[in-house]
């Protein structure tokens, strides 16, 4: 039986982690660019084999790559501990979703992806932040979002915004390959605010200053 599920979690890794193409991952990693070609098709029975490497250069905890129980950030703390990073963090203008009301805009630590080795993202400010504190209808609670500026072609999780009796929610949608035609799942009263490129558990710290 092949194993979609393990490929699936390895095409959303390398989105995250920024690395566009199957040869690009193989020259990070060094495994054979053909493996990793099948494996991310769905063909390898066994796919445990480079697991941790494959976790490693994509930033990713290998037991949500391999099993797909968790989130792909998970490794980044212990169970008994609150929501810890290991990246390293830079001061950021952050819009905030909350379950009512209107977005607003904050000043908060995120995680510096730009300094992260697993990360290619080469200029901050091609790039904004979203955050919910509280789950909503598109994302679970404690979501960081780092999405791009530029609305490019291609596919990938898509963030939103849609007006609900004239208060402005955030939404997702994507867009996929079907051949050489592209589908999307958009809906059309939706404002397009661009492609997510990473997706965090965070505590961001909306206390008053």
């Amino acid at each position: 039986m092949n194993d979609q599920g393990v490929g699936q979690r390895l095409v959303q890794a390398m989105e995250l982690a920024g690395i566009a193409s199957v040869s690009k991952l193989a020259r990070r990693t060094g495994i054979d660019r053909g493996y990793l070609y099948r494996l991310a098709n769905g063909d390898i029975r066994n796919p445990h084999k480079h697991l941790e490497d494959l976790a490693k250069a994509t930033g990713v905890g290998s037991a949500w790559l391999g099993t797909g129980k968790g989130g792909p950030y998970d490794h980044e703390r212990r169970q008994d501990q609150p929501l810890v990073h290991r990246l390293p963090v830079m001061e950021a203008s952050v819009t905030v979703i909350p379950v009512h009301g209107e977005p607003y805009e904050v000043r908060g630590f995120v995680p510096d992806l730009f300094s992260n080795e697993h990360h290619q993202l080469q200029d901050a400010g091609l790039y904004k932040f979203y955050y919910v504190p509280e789950m909503i209808e598109s994302f679970p609670g404690l979501t960081l979002l780092t999405v791009e500026n530029a609305l490019r072609p291609g596919p990938g999780l898509f963030l939103a915004w849609k007006t609900d009796n004239n208060i402005k929610r955030l939404y997702s949608f994507t867009c996929t390959y079907a051949g050489l035609e592209v589908v999307s799942t958009r809906d059309p009263d939706m404002e397009v605010i661009g492609r997510v490129r990473n997706m965090d558990y965070w505590k961001l710290d909306l206390s008053p200053s």
